[in-house]
């Protein structure tokens, strides 16, 4: 026995004694505490190694997606700082990755004038904001400034800047008090406010421009340069679809020339409309005469049905020269 301890004493001369130790305690069943310290030591710098890294993959991510700049495009009624401060409203939104995917996922309550928004990216640290802003159907006056509304008749923007293609209403009653960006007019009256709705749409369809419209009682006038159209209180998609054709042939035959354009009691495309130039009128006015043409059955000085075209003026010894515009 004494003989195969010393053999194997020998197989380890080549190493130390401190491995041959560490075999013999080793198959007495014994451990050393260090092993186990050096374990767990490993374990923690591991650990460690590990989250310092993705610390400074998150700090590498924030740093190269930090936005440095940001680009708006499709702004025509808004400016670019206000934009980029309905963005900057969010304290989170430093990172473009984050920007890009909250405000592209829908949800987001969108500036009062914009429709609607995409955010894209241009490197980054860049994004581009590209916003559809809505329709502006009309505007009145409000604090000094012109208060601009939609075709819902919802308040989309308070400036002192006028917007061209969109109509000046005079007339309506609102309540100033209580006037919100982002919210339907106040009106007192709700059913001259859905004529005004329903106008400023067709007038979008038509693709007409009028220069303003007022609230007369409870009837809407339009007024294209030198001419006033009566629309009346109804019908107003029929009379509206007459407007673009008659005024076309006015500016062609009688430019510059002031006048009312009578489709008050228009409803079907079989009846004439009557135009009457404002020195007739102020003729009738001036004998004292009552101008009671219907505007459907306009009538020369001898009685008999009036169905000249408009390039056929007549003259009328006091009362209102209703020419007829041809039936449309």
């Amino acid at each position: 026995m004494k003989r195969k301890r010393q053999s194997r004493r020998e197989q380890y001369e080549e190493y130390d004694d401190e491995a041959y130790i560490n075999e013999v305690l080793y198959k007495e069943g014994y451990r050393p505490p260090e092993r186990k310290k050096k374990k767990r030591r490993g374990v923690f710098l591991g650990l460690l190694t590990f989250i310092l890294g993705i610390v400074i993959i998150v700090f590498a991510f924030m740093l190269l997606f930090h936005i440095q700049k940001i680009e708006v495009k499709g702004n025509k009624y808004c400016t670019e700082n206000d934009v980029i401060g309905w963005l900057r409203e969010d304290k989170y939104a430093v990172n473009s990755v984050y920007v890009w995917w909250k405000y592209n996922k829908g949800g987001v309550e969108q500036l009062p004038v914009v429709e609607s928004s995409k955010i894209s990216f241009r490197s980054p640290w860049t994004i581009r904001v590209t916003v559809k802003e809505k329709e502006i159907s009309g505007y009145i006056d409000y604090n000094n400034q012109y208060l601009y509304f939609d075709k819902d008749g919802t308040a989309v923007l308070a400036t002192t800047d006028k917007i061209e293609q969109a109509a000046y209403i005079e007339g309506m009653d609102i309540d100033a008090s209580k006037v919100k960006l982002g919210e339907v007019l106040p009106v007192s009256d709700k059913n001259v406010f859905k004529r005004i709705v329903e106008i400023s749409q067709l007038l979008v369809k038509y693709e007409l421009s009028p220069d303003r419209i007022t609230c007369s009682g409870s009837e809407l006038n339009l007024y294209f340069g030198n001419v006033e159209v009566l629309l009346g209180k109804t019908n107003y998609e029929v009379r509206l679809a007459q407007v673009p054709p008659i005024l076309q042939k006015l500016t062609e035959q009688y430019p510059d020339k002031q006048g009312t354009l009578h489709l008050e009691n228009y409803d079907t495309s079989g009846q004439s409309v009557r135009f009457v130039p404002k020195e007739a009128q102020e003729g009738a006015d001036t004998a004292g005469q009552e101008d009671g043409q219907d505007a459907g059955e306009p009538q020369d000085t001898t009685g008999q049905e009036d169905g000249q075209d408009t390039g056929e003026a007549q003259d009328s010894t006091g009362q209102a020269d209703g020419q007829d515009t041809g039936e449309p």
